[in-house]
């Protein structure tokens, strides 16, 4: 029988725009997790040119010059073929955070009646980009458009025309637009707005969010070096991102300086930005990026391994990506690995957005062997499941997973019990407690280890056993500890994975507590895996099967049929045992650890 197994040797919304984000997160009431200034709406227009097509243009070969609205429609008309999408340095990063990484994203700027500010918004909003904070302005207004000139190395140089397009105001930008937001990213092309930066940063500040800035082109350096300089000694910038024109220009190196002097001149700007910010990025194109967080520094190298179609937006999703990692309190060296996979995302073609394709690149890339397989043949929507839940369990750590039902009140002893349970198997392991984030059963165990002073976290489904749609879970979970489903088979893998030992120091748990049909679901599944050493641990995991009042009996005589039966093999549970009570389980747990 189970209970007379030994312990195991242990052996070393607002606005529908965003629902599509917002739903992922489980709750349409939260704030933007981010906020990006787009001062104005623009239309990209993108075309592939000739080397020689470049001899005509003024300005350097790579930048930004701005142009008037007739030179712009000269350009489309000699680039014969052309791509046209929403775009905007803040356009591309909102969206490569809410389409690709479900971050709960918002655009704060304006935008025109025209045509093509229809455009932007409908764009934005497919991407699940929350857009009810811009501003549309104007019965006769313009959105602001950009040739995006691509040569055959995938090097964009950009001709906007915005001089006649509506924009947003500095005194149009309050604290109250982002209480509640994580943080506000802003763009150095914000300066041409006289005032409207340091607006911005006032309310973020105000606001208490946190400030991340890119520092858009060598020529926006290049003119605006001194408020620049400024704003980043201030303080008040939390990260910094910047190309390596861009670093150079800041440091007085300027564009196409001599290549014996390009990485001196790199790393005099890191360490500069680095002293100014908490976090300063600097991307090197084709070489990765290098960053910085106080003394700390790493590199990442970019991916290669594809052909390079267009590089537009790909720092915009650089950002999007190391962005994502931040809010997932990712590492560093996550963080630029994060940036470089998307970068090199965008790359793969023409455009600043990522395809479908390109998404399902960036999430096969992003977690390596267990999860990797799990994403590489399933749904869009379920790829994002797992990968938001995957990065919670490696932002919290994996611990003990309580598994129980949903249906049992604070009143019932089992509730009561079980709340004990969780109070005491924390205070003895110390290791983060896992559920489903429901009621009951998971409520009490989540509730015990927050008596003891202990992380909880969870993975909700949509609707839980004998509950309304999206009931649970509103009371003891914190928001950026929860990941949502909408399907239950990410919910089941991750949950099992929240309990898996990757170290041998790892002290980790699976307890059933008393549960109906979705329990059993989950303790079969746990079974059978271990049966057929499909589990995906490198260390054994204790699996405590919790009898409270004789509750698994019935079950326990099953499981002695089926083994009589020879259905089952003796040995194949050996990590699986019935403890009656709560100090029967704890004594179980230290023993097992050797605590």
């Amino acid at each position: 029988m189970l209970d007379d197994l030994v312990t195991p040797k242990v052996t070393p919304i607002k606005d529908p725009a965003s629902k599509r984000s917002l739903e992922a997160s489980g709750d349409e009431n939260l704030p933007p997790e981010v906020v990006a200034l787009q001062p104005l709406a623009v239309i990209d227009h993108s075309a592939k040119v000739a080397d020689s097509f470049f001899k005509s243009l003024d300005g350097e070969t790579g930048g930004s010059v701005r142009v008037g609205p007739d030179d712009l429609q000269r350009l489309l008309m000699r680039v014969g073929e052309f791509t046209t999408k929403a775009g905007g340095s803040a356009a591309n990063t909102a969206r490569g955070l809410a389409h690709g990484f479900d971050v709960r994203t918002a655009l704060l700027g304006a935008v025109g009646q025209d045509e093509w500010g229809k455009l932007f918004v409908s764009s934005m909003k497919r991407s699940g980009v929350d857009t009810s904070l811009l501003e549309v302005k104007g019965e006769k207004s313009y959105t602001g458009r950009c040739v995006c000139l691509v040569d055959k190395t995938g090097q964009r140089t950009m001709r906007p025309s915005l001089e006649d397009a509506i924009r947003l105001q500095p005194d149009e930008v309050t604290a109250d637009q982002l209480r509640g937001v994580k943080w506000v990213v802003v763009n150095g092309y914000s300066y041409y707005g006289l005032g409207l930066m340091e607006a911005t940063v006032a309310a973020a500040t105000a606001a208490g969010c946190k400030v991340a800035m890119h520092l858009a082109s060598f020529e926006i350096v290049r003119k605006f070096r001194e408020p620049m300089s400024r704003l980043l000694a201030s303080g008040a910038i939390h990260a910094v991102f910047a190309n390596e024109d861009e670093a150079r220009e800041l440091v007085g190196g300027g564009v196409g300086s001599d290549s014996i002097e390009t990485d001196t001149k790199i790393e005099a700007a890191l360490a500069k930005l680095a002293e100014w910010c908490d976090i300063a990025v600097v991307t090197l194109g084709d070489k990765g990026c290098v960053a910085m967080r106080g003394t700390e520094r790493v590199e990442q190298k970019a991916f290669k391994g594809f052909a390079v179609e267009d590089t537009t937006g790909a720092g915009d999703l650089f950002s999007a990506g190391f962005m994502y990692g931040l809010l997932r309190n990712a590492s560093l060296q996550r963080c630029c690995e994060l940036g470089c996979l998307s970068g090199a995302a965008v790359v793969q073609s023409m455009g600043a957005e990522i395809s479908e394709e390109g998404w399902t690149w960036v999430h096969a890339h992003m977690h390596e062997g267990r999860a990797q397989a799990l994403v590489r043949g399933s749904a869009a929507a379920v790829q994002h499941e797992l990968l938001a839940c995957y990065e919670l369990i490696e932002s919290i750590g994996r611990g003990v997973v309580y598994y129980g039902s949903a249906r049992l009140k604070a009143d019932n002893p089992h509730f009561v019990k079980s709340r004990e349970l969780g109070k005491m198997v924390s205070e003895l392991l110390g290791t983060p407690t896992w559920t489903g984030g429901g009621p009951g059963m998971m409520e009490a165990a989540s509730l015990g280890a927050m008596d003891a002073g202990k992380a909880v976290a969870g993975i909700r489904i949509e609707r839980e056993a004998g509950t309304k749609v999206r009931s649970a879970a509103q009371s003891y979970l914190k928001p950026e500890h929860t990941v949502f489903c909408k399907f239950l088979s990410p919910r089941k893998v991750a949950l099992v994975d929240a309990g898996v030992r990757k170290k041998a120091e790892d002290r980790t748990a699976y307890v059933f507590l008393p549960g109906g049909l979705g329990t059993m679901d989950e303790l079969f599944e746990l079974f059978t895996l271990y049966q057929l050493h499909k589990l995906g641990t490198d260390h054994p995991v204790p699996v405590i099967i919790v009898n409270y009042d004789g509750f698994y009996d019935c079950l326990l005589n099953f499981v002695e049929t089926m083994q009589g039966h020879g259905t089952v093999g003796a040995g194949e549970y050996d990590q699986m045992v019935v403890k009656n009570t709560n100090e029967e389980v704890v004594e179980y747990l230290r023993e097992y650890y050797q605590i």
